[in-house]
């Protein structure tokens, strides 16, 4: 698509346009995202980013309502679209603790809010739980039940089969003695400072992170990469395999260079 200089947008003139179109406070750094994932793309140069209003657009108006009809489409019309949270932003969605440890199989606070305090709506007819009851979780996964229901003043017991999964609720629910965990935070960088400094991993990483920039930047420039597999235009999977090839010879040397095992 070519875009004419009456349709380019700062990033500013673009969070100013999307918050009036979507009646919420889209910022700078939503804008910027779209550009980094690829969503929208990037025009300018000399570090002037510019993009096009239209593209904007046309991403905006392709969201709006369209996740909705998709599920209500194969869910039915009964579908209440309110537990989807679609308003939250990523921050909220993973507030205090729950973003202590990457988890994909977990559902937002706000989900088990919903079901857990002493509100009632047209979907949510009564209340289930108050204050002191016990609530069980037999597939907690990585706590988040546990810790809703603790801050809403409820007891909860979690059960998983995995034991990384109950080690990641237990430290999100265990009441800590502070200055404990602040000396056993220092023991354990002591002695991590001393092993990477006996094993060279620090100068192992370092080229490899050097390596890894040079060639992401040749075969992988972002926002550029990521338009083009949004477009279509690249096959992510094929061309991933034959990077992939293609830098395995650098990382093998970096390996035996420094002698990593």
């Amino acid at each position: 698509m070519d875009a004419t200089k009456q349709d380019m947008l700062t990033i500013q003139d673009a969070s100013k346009l999307a918050s009036e179109f979507l009646s919420k406070n889209v910022t700078t750094s939503n804008i910027s995202y779209l550009i980094q994932y690829g969503r929208i793309k990037k025009y300018g140069e000399n570090g002037n980013t510019l993009i096009s209003k239209q593209e904007l657009m046309q991403y905006y108006h392709s969201l709006n309502g369209s996740r909705e009809s998709t599920w209500r489409s194969q869910l039915g019309e009964d579908l209440n679209w309110a537990l989807s949270f679609e308003q939250y932003k990523e921050a909220e969605t993973t507030k205090h603790v729950h973003r202590l440890h990457p988890y994909k199989g977990k559902f937002i606070p706000q989900l088990v809010e919903y079901f857990l305090d002493d509100h009632t709506d047209k979907f949510k007819t009564e209340t289930f739980f108050k204050k002191g009851d016990i609530v069980l979780d037999p597939f907690s996964g990585s706590g988040t039940t546990l810790v809703q229901a603790n801050e809403l003043g409820i007891n909860a017991i979690g059960i998983d089969i995995s034991a990384f999964n109950a080690l990641i609720g237990n430290c999100k629910v265990t009441r800590y003695d502070l200055i404990d965990v602040q000396n056993e935070i220092n023991r354990i960088s002591r002695a991590l400072r001393i092993f990477l400094s006996d094993c060279h991993i620090l100068d192992f990483e370092d080229k490899l992170l050097k390596a890894l920039y040079v060639f992401n930047n040749q075969h992988f420039p972002v926002p550029e990469y990521k338009y083009k597999l949004r477009q279509g235009m690249i096959d992510e999977r094929s061309y991933g395999k034959e990077k992939e090839i293609e830098f395995l010879p650098i990382f093998e040397k970096l390996v035996e260079e420094y002698n990593v095992k």
